[in-house]
């Protein structure tokens, strides 16, 4: 059971790595998902907060990511991790009951579908993984992570977050010019 949850936290981890870096790399897009949520009066009420409200998630995700990764046996993270794979399945939800087919930017431009029963689907497994990330487990003493071991983690996810940010960057001037720049 202690191997299915730590590669539960692993594949969250990860996961929440790269969809927070793409987010970064395409704000615009992803604040025009998040439109697709808030009511048309509080929109044009509130320009800025659209774009900071992308910020601001993509910034959790990569923090929640990073923190997982090198600290896997911090237990308040679990929570935070479930109630971040929680929203990801009411917005899965609430996207293909009004927003069918409409893109959601979930993984900034790497995500070009729109909201389906696939997205439903994948959406619950993440939610179950987050779950099975809750279960308490005692690693063995071999897992255990020293300082140097969590300064290379966070490298690694500094690196896993640019990289999905770059290939955002590069298929979104794609999309928009119909070649690579």
């Amino acid at each position: 059971m202690t191997v299915l949850v730590l590669a539960a936290k692993a594949a969250l981890a990860v996961l929440l790595l790269a969809s927070g870096g793409a987010k970064l790399a395409d704000i615009a897009g992803f604040a025009a998902a998040i439109r697709l949520f808030v009511p048309g009066r509080a929109v044009a009420r509130l320009p800025v907060a659209l774009p900071a409200a992308a910020i601001t998630i993509a910034a959790v995700e990569l923090i929640a990511g990073g923190l997982s990764l090198c600290w896997p046996a911090a237990g308040w993270m679990n929570p935070a991790v479930l109630v971040l794979g929680c929203g990801l399945g009411a917005v899965a939800g609430i996207g293909y009951v009004k927003h069918r087919g409409r893109p959601c930017h979930c993984f900034g431009a790497l995500s070009r579908r729109g909201f389906s029963v696939r997205t439903l689907l994948q959406a619950l497994v993440i939610v179950a993984a987050a779950a099975l990330a809750c279960q308490r487990v005692h690693p063995a003493p071999q897992l255990g992570l020293g300082a140097g071991m969590r300064v290379l983690l966070l490298a690694a996810a500094g690196l896993l977050a640019a990289g999905a940010a770059t290939a955002a960057k590069v298929l979104a001037k794609t999309t928009t010019s119909g070649m690579v720049a």
